[in-house]
């Protein structure tokens, strides 16, 4: 069979077209760091980084659940924790007033420190993070305390918690209420001491300082439950992380390209389009050669 030049120069063509589109396609894959740029190129592989991309997103909005939690709860910890320093600073000035010598004077003036406590812990109770009330349940744009008609702090929230829900179904309680009753037995005691150093009352004083212990005791549980549903959050983070990480690579491992491979590949394309290019000169100047003739 006789291969004409018309056919041995289509047959070049097609050739040159084919390195080209390997020289193309790995300047793309240099360029943009992946084996493939549309669903035509890979075909399953293409697929399994879609699946890839959308855990990724669902793992990332896990995290930053996690991570509002973990901020709720740690300002929650920085008032529970100021709240039982407040009740340890009670305790000592209670200790302090409690005896039958110290005169109503002494007793006047720590009333005044005692107030300062009370309001400080009022407002740790009824603090606020990111505009939401941090104590009062679901209730955030109410204050988690008020005082009543009868200047007693009560509860002003409601009775729900806040909760966030993981992807794999898990659901994770975010704060601690205001009704845990830690609370309502600090102000409790904190006003009742107020009280009986206004009144120079010693017996009152005295009864003060075991109902400021206990309350403190309330406080410090209170705290370290929060701080066990931190340790909880945190470790849920933490395992979050490690499979973002397990998917970036994977879809690393799906995805990215072998830069040496690719450049390999396109110098062996470029000597044979060279080639190509060659052996079309050759058959033009033959054609040319002949039609002279």
């Amino acid at each position: 069979m006789r291969i004409t030049s018309a056919q041995m120069y289509n047959t070049l063509l097609t050739g040159v077209k084919q390195q080209q589109d390997i020289l193309n396609q790995g300047n793309a894959q240099i360029a943009s760091g992946t084996k493939f740029q549309t669903p035509d190129q890979a075909g399953i592989a293409y697929k399994t980084s879609l699946d890839i991309r959308h855990a990724q997103v669902g793992l990332q909005g896990d995290l930053d659940s996690i991570t509002t939690a973990d901020s709720r709860l740690a300002n929650s910890m920085t008032m529970l924790n100021d709240m039982t320093n407040i009740m340890k600073r009670a305790q000592t000035v209670a200790v302090q007033m409690a005896t039958a010598s110290t005169s109503a004077t002494e007793r006047l003036s720590a009333a005044q420190e005692a107030t300062q406590l009370l309001n400080q812990a009022f407002n740790d109770a009824n603090q606020q993070w990111q505009g939401q009330s941090l104590f009062a349940g679901t209730a955030t744009d109410k204050a988690a305390f008020v005082t009543d008609t009868l200047g007693n702090i009560v509860y002003n929230g409601n009775a729900q918690d806040r909760t966030i829900v993981t992807s794999d179904g898990q659901q994770v309680i975010t704060n601690i209420r205001g009704d845990n009753p830690a609370f309502a037995a600090a102000f409790s005691a904190l006003q009742d001491f107020k009280t009986a150093l206004q009144n120079n009352d010693t017996a009152g004083v005295q009864n003060a300082v075991g109902a400021l212990t206990s309350a403190s005791d309330g406080v410090i549980n209170m705290t370290s439950d929060v701080g066990a549903r931190l340790n909880g959050v945190r470790l849920n983070k933490t395992a979050i992380q490690d499979r973002q990480l397990n998917l970036a690579t994977q879809l690393n491992t799906n995805e990215a390209v072998d830069i040496p491979s690719v450049v390999a590949r396109m110098q062996q394309s470029s000597i044979a389009l060279q080639a190509a290019y060659s052996q079309i000169n050759q058959i033009k100047s033959l054609t040319l050669t002949n039609f002279l003739r």
